[in-house]
C-alpha cells in the first residue's frame, strides 16, 4: 500500500507533519507527486483554531490544503497514458479515515485520472 507524507491538523492549534496511508490505486486512479499546493487563509484558519463552523467532510484529523499542480509519478492499467503528464488537481479524498475536504497538502495523492487536468509544466508554481 503506498503510503505519503502530509500535513495534519490533528485537533484545534496542533499541526504535525507524519507519514499517512494512501488508499489503494484503482485502474483508473493516477498517482500525482504534488510539488506545490493551495492553501485557504481562511478556512484553513478556521480549522486551525477550531472556529470552523459545522460542514459536511470537516472535522479532525484533517489534510489540509485545496488543490495541487504536481506530476503524474504512477497510474491504474486504465490510465498509463497519463505518466509523466504535469497536471492540475483540484483536491483529494485518499485518505482513509483522515478527513480532506479538499486535501492537497500530502507529497502524493491519488485521484480519478479525470480529475488530474493537464497543465503545461513550464507555468511551475503559476499552475
Amino acid at each position: 500500500m503506498l503510503d505519503s507524507l502530509a500535513i495534519i491538523i490533528e485537533r484545534p492549534f496542533d499541526l504535525s507533519l507524519r507519514r499517512v496511508r494512501l488508499d489503494p490505486q484503482a485502474a483508473t486512479d493516477v498517482v500525482v507527486e504534488v510539488a506545490w499546493s493551495g492553501v485557504s487563509t481562511g478556512t484553513e484558519k478556521l480549522i486551525f483554531t477550531g472556529e470552523m463552523p459545522p460542514f459536511p467532510g470537516m472535522g479532525y484529523p484533517l489534510v489540509p490544503g485545496y488543490e495541487a499542480t504536481g506530476t503524474i509519478v504512477a497510474a491504474g492499467r486504465e490510465a498509463r497514458g497519463r505518466l509523466g503528464e504535469t497536471v492540475f488537481v483540484p483536491g483529494a479524498r485518499c485518505f482513509g479515515e483522515l478527513r480532506a475536504l479538499f486535501g492537497a497538502d500530502s507529497r502524493h495523492l491519488v485521484v480519478p485520472a479525470e480529475r488530474a487536468v493537464r497543465v503545461p509544466a513550464a507555468l511551475g508554481e503559476d499552475a
